[in-house]
């Protein structure tokens, strides 16, 4: 079992070196909440009991737990979101970042490049020919936008080069549906177009929904895989409900229930609404490079609740909840997965940072000279007073009971030269813990 430290809790370490090292990680915490606060939203009161209980009930349920509880699945999942949890072999391009939609809670904002690449087009092509030709095992490819459709000849042209010099990779775009037609969908099914993913927007008028949901339909006729995606705005539980019975009706593969999030921009509009913002806001606190921003409170008990209610009305459309954090997990991979790394780091199989165990002061000599007997390497601090071993070592220091920290650490480029950034901390103690606390256990994803 770890214990997390956080701002909260850091006083419960006895030993004071590993209190002062931990109290880093807690400032860390501190002014990241304070930044966040600074964008003008509240943050919600920690809701963790009511989520573990949710929790329990999917779990005997049986709905599929995967990526460390970020994901979680009833009947079938695209191929595609299993291969996002690590990336490999996965791309997504675009053409454009214009959309003929204005959503209060687009994140394209926050995309690099956004005011060029509203009036400026991408060479997706181009890009898509060179990863081909450089060698690169494109699995999962896909086009976004922006809406993709506002250029419809270039997104059609992609996916036909794409079938022509990579047949077997598995293509899919994304659209708010309402520039589809017959003839594009036409032209994307002899382009051998695997999926498309529609959104539905709940602050569209019903009448609006119901045309979107024709394309939904129609798009049944042409694509195999017909998903819709769309984040889940508190507030809206009867209407959701709605629209799964609807969508099973039609006999889709499913819907991808995406947790809310504030894009960082437009804030009154989300303060207006009542929003405020989950608390903790990260699980460990990192510059993610993905552009969503902050999850909303309250979604994701509502995506639980759904996937609860899907299994209940026993639907047959795949229901996917998908956090926020879940869509953090290829990042790391990427960065962490192969690097090469001292033997006193593990990488975990679980939230894919590495893991090192830490001992401090009085207990340095004593966990040194166990170490030594075990032949375990090892490395000296003096200056922040801890010795640094594998986590492998740590049943082989019990009876004893001392507080250990377990440092979860990512791999940076800087300036030509590869660092090792530690994020977070937790507590344990050898009795205490177990290796699936790092590692998922054998069969789970």
């Amino acid at each position: 079992m770890l214990t997390k430290i956080t701002k909260e809790n850091v006083s419960m370490i006895e030993n004071d070196s590993f209190r002062n090292y931990a109290q880093i990680f807690a400032e860390i915490e501190e002014n990241t909440i304070e930044s966040i606060k600074s964008f003008g939203l509240s943050l919600e009161q920690n809701n963790d009991e009511t989520k573990n209980e949710r929790l329990a009930r999917l779990r005997k349920k049986q709905a599929t737990f995967r990526n460390n509880d970020k994901s979680i699945v009833i009947n079938q999942l695209s191929s595609a979101c299993e291969a996002c949890q690590t990336g490999t072999g996965s791309y997504t391009s675009f053409v454009t970042l214009n959309c003929h939609r204005d959503c209060y809670f687009c994140f394209n904002k926050n995309q690099e490049d956004y005011t060029f690449y509203l009036h400026h087009q991408k060479d997706a092509n181009e890009e898509l020919a060179y990863l081909i030709e450089s060698g690169y095992v494109l699995k999962h490819l896909a086009l976004t936008g922006g809406e993709p459709l506002l250029f419809k000849a270039e997104t059609i042209s992609f996916f036909q080069l794409a079938q022509e010099i990579s047949p077997n990779t598995y293509t899919r775009l994304y659209t708010a549906g309402d520039l589809l037609t017959e003839d594009i969908l036409q032209q994307l099914q002899k382009a051998d177009l695997d999926e498309i993913r529609i959104s539905i927007k709940m602050e569209d008028s019903i009448k609006r929904r119901q045309r979107v949901l024709k394309k939904v339909e129609l798009a049944q006729k042409y694509i195999p895989h017909v998903l819709v995606e769309m984040p889940v705005i508190p507030g809206t539980r009867q209407e959701m409900k709605d629209l799964l019975l609807a969508l099973d009706e039609m006999g889709i593969f499913g819907i991808n229930l995406l947790e809310f999030c504030f894009p960082l921009v437009n804030s009154r509009s989300f303060s207006e609404k009542g929003f405020t913002l989950k608390n903790p806001p990260y699980d460990i606190y990192y510059n993610y490079w993905y552009a969503g921003g902050l999850a909303v409170a309250e979604s994701e008990d509502l995506c639980l609740e759904l996937v609860e209610f899907a299994i209940d009305k026993e639907l047959s459309l795949g229901v996917h909840y998908c956090s926020l954090e879940n869509k953090f997990t290829g990042q790391i991979y990427q960065q962490n997965y192969s690097q090469p790394m001292n033997d006193t780091y593990h990488f975990s199989t679980r939230d894919y940072f590495y893991k090192t165990a830490k001992a401090f002061g009085k207990d340095k000599e004593n966990v040194r000279d166990q170490l030594n007997r075990i032949g375990e390497p090892f490395i000296i601090d003096n200056d922040d007073d801890f010795i640094q071993f594998p986590v492998r070592a740590i049943p082989f220091l019990k009876p004893n009971d001392i507080e250990l920290a377990i440092v979860s650490s990512v791999i940076e480029a800087r300036m030509n030269e590869e660092l090792v950034r530690e994020v977070g901390v937790d507590w344990t103690t050898p009795s205490l813990f177990e290796q699936t606390d790092i590692d998922s256990v054998e069969g789970e994803r």
